[in-house]
């Protein structure tokens, strides 16, 4: 037979499980609302890059129809170079536009 005081303390470790499993439901509660909280945020951040994303796809086209074609550039590198410049300056200086396309391009390739 189970005495008075057995049944007590099983009571009382009961209630203590319930405690313990009321808190725990708590903090996993307040986790969720967290998550969901960084997730909308998360959301917000990949609509504006994405958004972003698309305005840079569509600017190349648009910048591709100013850019003068290609025998206009010549005319306007040798009209930019004074006459002391000579081939070697001409060759760094295109190494150097080389050099910062390639870095855009890596850029927006990174975007997508």
């Amino acid at each position: 037979m189970v005495s008075e005081h057995q049944i007590i303390a099983l009571v009382e470790r009961f209630e203590h499980k319930l405690e313990r499993l009321k808190n725990l439901y708590a903090d996993a509660k307040w986790q969720i609302k967290q998550l969901e909280d960084e997730n909308k945020s998360l959301n917000k951040d990949l609509r504006a890059q994405q958004q972003l994303v698309r305005e840079l796809q569509k600017k190349p086209a648009v910048s591709e129809k100013n850019t003068p074609k290609s025998k206009d550039s010549s005319i306007i590198v040798k009209d930019n170079l004074s006459n002391t410049d000579t081939n070697a300056r001409l060759k760094q200086q295109l190494d150097e536009y080389i050099r910062e396309l390639e870095r855009c391009i890596a850029h927006l390739s990174s975007l997508s």
